[in-house]
């Protein structure tokens, strides 16, 4: 997670139920949009129409009614209103219909200033998973530079996918009103100090996905922050039935907790192999056009021993077959233009060892070189993190290269 705290999910559809409250809402926002043209439209026609400068006094007439306009302006809305409680109603049905519990996995959830915590059943064993605590604030200077990092522990929920969750919410009594929103999920539910609240779901895709608290409660909420988890049902099982505290051990020092807090995934896709603002990470896949771009234009900001990469080693012809072997994985028929790449990348394209940037996979050396020195390319320029350190960068590489 970054220092800005940037809500991610909205682009993302997780759950079963989150198609139907797209609808919903895109059919509500078009209706809207109608209804509200029908006036807003009209009102500045007559206007101009009916100025005074336009209009005589012999002229004005005494209309009374109009029934055919009068039924029109009745029946139309009203249908239309008709059909938004028709989407709503079945979109917030689907919502708040709960699994039956013997179907369901049962978690716990409570909010607290500022935090979320997670009470799994008993496993087989009789051991009980609790999980969660707060998230610990990075530590800027005055400059905004981070001294130190910030940390959520183990306060993700862990879920397998495909299976019914329910979650029962509450708060102590002498706190205040929380919200646990999961905007891919489109989801979010109050949880009350003293009550007992209920939502579930049922997420179809295996990643990680932002909880935030959806409700101002003092002075950390922008830091009541925490994740939720969707698992193969494998790996779910046998943590589970496990004592460890959580299925990926450390996670707060794992690769894809430290994309989180350094505001990696805010530009790059992780687990999904499509273009954010920049490229995905889930491969080492450059696009035809990123290659060319810098065949044509050079690169010299990641600080390799090789040098800075000149200009126009390759043109017309020979530019295009290297730009399409290496986009295409640098899988097939080497072209003899690759001869031109191959002195510095190596004949396998993977950097001969950090002599130069490996086009092939997020090694250790490329990713230090582009935290530290930062990139610039067609898409726009990614800034320097020269406070990651060699270990997180270790962590990051060996997270990256285990989603292949």
């Amino acid at each position: 997670m970054d220092v800005n705290n940037t809500l991610q999910g909205f682009n993302t559809m997780a759950a079963t139920f989150a198609a139907d409250v797209d609808q919903a809402f895109w059919i509500n926002f078009w209706i809207s949009v109608v209804l509200g043209l029908s006036v807003i439209i009209p009102m500045f026609y007559f206007a101009w129409k009916y100025r005074a400068s336009n209009v005589k006094n012999e002229d004005i007439k005494n209309i009374t009614h109009n029934t055919p306009l009068e039924i029109a302006w009745t029946l139309i809305p009203t249908a239309l209103l008709m059909v938004l409680f028709y989407y709503g109603y079945s979109s917030m049905k689907t919502l708040r219909t709960m699994p039956a519990e013997s179907e369901s996995i049962v978690v716990k959830v409570e909010g607290s200033k500022w935090k979320w915590r997670y009470e799994y059943p008993p496993n087989k064993n009789g051991f009980v998973h609790k999980l969660g605590g707060a998230y610990t604030k990075p530590i800027l200077d005055e400059n905004g530079k981070m001294i130190k990092k910030g940390t959520m522990g183990k306060s993700a929920l862990y879920v397998p996918v495909d299976t019914n969750i329910i979650l029962h919410m509450t708060a102590p009594v002498d706190d205040v009103i929380h919200a646990f929103f999961v905007p891919a999920f489109r989801m979010k539910e109050d949880v009350v100090p003293g009550r007992l609240t209920k939502q579930w779901f049922r997420a179809d895709k295996v990643g990680e996905y932002e909880v935030e608290c959806a409700e101002y409660c003092g002075t950390d909420h922008a830091y009541m922050y925490s994740r939720i988890v969707v698992l193969p049902k494998e790996k779910y099982e046998e943590w589970f039935q496990g004592t460890a505290d959580t299925p990926e051990g450390d996670y707060a020092n794992s690769g894809d907790a430290l994309l989180q807090q350094h505001g990696c995934k805010s530009c790059h896709a992780v687990t999904e192999d499509k273009m954010l603002i920049g490229p995905t990470l889930k491969t080492r896949r450059l696009t035809k056009e990123q290659v060319l771009e810098v065949i044509h234009n050079g690169q010299d900001k990641l600080g390799y021993p090789m040098g800075a990469m000149p200009a126009g080693l390759a043109t017309g012809k020979d530019a295009e077959e290297i730009a399409a072997f290496v986009a295409g994985g640098m899988k097939g028929e080497k072209p003899a233009s690759f001869a031109a790449c191959s002195s510095c990348h190596g004949e396998d394209g993977k950097g001969m060892g950090g002599v130069s940037p490996s086009l092939v996979h997020y090694d250790t050396n490329l990713l230090r070189n582009v935290f530290k020195h930062g990139k610039k390319g067609m898409i726009g320029t990614m800034p320097a993190y020269p406070y990651i350190t060699d270990e997180e960068v270790e962590a990051i590489a060996t997270y990256l290269d285990s989603l292949k």
